[in-house]
């Protein structure tokens, strides 16, 4: 009689045992290293192992929620609630580089939430030296948003601030260490288009935006903590 070695797929150990049956009739194993119970066969596409990973994988490529669930064949809600299920993202690099100068350059870029007459504006700092997000925030483009991301940059040694003409900036960066124009901000508008092109909801004149503003906050915050923070 043939027989077929089961591993489990986290610890690839093979010291495992057929554990019952699930209702669907599929065959449950039990790894006695890891003491988890898993499946080879599941009746749902979204219980499959790598699934969760995925629907973050995509929004982070263009895809938006009605596109992830027709690629993966799952359903809407699933989608969504992996997405509000990802963990809380930070707002700043959690390495503190205290013996370097940073040159920052500030922007504040709008996107849709709810409605095209409903704008919600992300705030960030970007490192023009290594081309990173140092500190990011969510809010309305007035004083008090500016200088919460500010204060989120107290603790890193900055030389100097740059950004465009908007007012806030001229009302809340100290003028000895403030830079205006547009020449500037060149790098960070760069990165502008990266965030509009990896992420959907952030795409101009479409039909593709945001349905809320936790889901908004969640997936551009979790995209710049894996490729800016890490």
């Amino acid at each position: 009689m043939a027989s077929i070695t089961v591993h489990y797929p986290h610890c690839n150990s093979d010291h495992v045992y057929r554990h019952r049956k699930t209702p669907a009739g599929h065959v449950r194993y039990r790894c006695p290293v890891c003491v988890h119970v898993f499946q080879l066969t599941y009746t749902y596409e979204a219980r499959k192992p790598g699934v969760k990973d995925k629907i973050v994988d995509m929004a982070f490529n263009g895809s938006g929620v009605r596109d992830t669930a027709r690629v993966l064949k799952i359903g809407i809600n699933t989608v969504i609630r992996a997405l509000k299920n990802s963990p809380q993202g930070k707002t700043t690099e959690k390495v503190v580089l205290d013996d370097v100068a940073l040159i920052c350059e500030l922007d504040e870029q709008w996107a849709y939430v709810g409605n095209k007459q409903h704008r919600h504006w992300l705030w960030y700092a970007f490192d023009t030296k290594r081309k990173r997000v140092v500190a990011y925030t969510f809010g309305p483009r007035n004083d008090d948003t500016c200088r919460r991301l500010l204060s989120l940059l107290s603790p890193f040694q900055i030389g100097f601030i740059t950004s465009d003409d908007w007012g806030s900036y001229a009302r809340e960066v100290p003028s000895e260490m403030h830079l205006t124009g547009k020449i500037f901000t060149q790098r960070i508008e760069r990165n502008n288009l990266t965030l509009r092109t990896r992420i959907k909801r952030l795409a101009r004149k479409t039909i593709c935006f945001s349905r809320s503003v936790e889901l908004h906050e969640k997936v551009i915050g979790a995209f710049i903590e894996r490729h800016h923070f890490n």
